[in-house]
């Protein structure tokens, strides 16, 4: 009769759990990403939702305690390549992101450990990164959300919405040394004018021709687009890479050159001579060039 009973015990929390498992979760599991300058950020949270609770900040999250921004596991914050948050420097790497909440301002921590609960605060013995910030205010958003509201070159902002809280955190990608260097006679067999043909299957209509300029500035070479408005003409670094291939690196607005990820120039080179060259995005190739008389 017992055994009876602690079977019937055992299968009613099954279907219970079976029960929760299918109607999901109070606070969901989400992910965000955004990439910037070739550096890509990712947060991994899970989110939960007001349900009509007005006092979130100083009520269901206390004043003073030390909160992952989310639920369940610790909210991280992944990325790729050195930041600079709220203009202190961030690693690459993966983090556990705290917050301590004030009346006056917010602690914000990066914490070296990643795999925490979120009942399970880390001491600051880890903490990479510390920052204190001042919230702002904004429409209701009910669940819990972190977004990328802009993005400008190598900055953008990384933004947690809450209730009416919002926080926002200014990112600038720290630019990586580029190796764009060339010795006079490494640069001379590729300067020239070209014809480049963007091809039809890129632009989904007829083919489109430009002028392009391969030209010396400094020690370094540069595709420069002379087709069109002087203003709307695009100039970009060629940084060597196998023979004769190169790699396409873009002028932010603050001045420095950033690695176009995914574009290869292809040069054909004739008696020391380039006769023309393939530009490939991903692996496909997108337009050709023939060199001008």
């Amino acid at each position: 009769m017992a055994a009876r009973r602690v079977a019937a015990v055992l299968a009613l929390g099954t279907i219970a759990a079976a029960d929760c498992r299918a109607q999901g979760q109070l606070s969901e599991h989400g992910v965000t990403a955004q990439t910037v300058a070739g550096t890509t950020i990712t947060v991994e949270y899970h989110r939960p939702v007001a349900r009509g609770r007005s006092d979130l900040f100083g009520g269901v999250v206390p004043w003073g305690e030390n909160w992952t921004p989310g639920a369940n596991w610790a909210t991280t914050v992944d990325v790729d390549r050195d930041l600079r948050v709220e203009g202190q420097t961030l690693p690459k790497g993966k983090y556990s992101l705290w917050m301590i909440v004030r009346q006056d301002g917010w602690t914000i921590d990066f914490h070296k450990r990643v795999r925490l609960f979120h009942t399970v605060r880390p001491d600051s013995s880890d903490v990479q990164l510390r920052l204190r910030v001042r919230p702002d205010s904004g429409p209701h958003t009910e669940v819990l959300t972190f977004d990328f509201p802009e993005i400008a070159g190598a900055k953008t902002t990384l933004r947690l919405r809450w209730g009416n809280g919002v926080v926002p955190l200014h990112l600038v990608v720290v630019a990586p040394p580029l190796n764009t260097a060339m010795s006079s006679t490494a640069r001379a067999p590729y300067v020239g004018d070209y014809d480049l043909e963007i091809l039809a299957s890129t632009t989904g209509g007829a083919p489109i021709h430009l002028k392009v300029s391969i030209a010396e500035q400094g020690e370094t070479l540069h595709w420069r687009d002379m087709s069109g408005p002087e203003a709307q003409r695009r100039d970009f670094v060629l940084m060597p890479g196998e023979e004769n291939e190169f790699t396409r690196a873009r002028r932010a607005p603050d001045g420095q050159y950033w690695p176009d990820a995914g574009a290869t120039i292809t040069f054909s080179v004739s008696n020391g001579r380039a006769t023309g060259y393939e530009v490939e995005f991903d692996g496909t190739v997108v337009s050709r060039a023939k060199r001008l008389p």
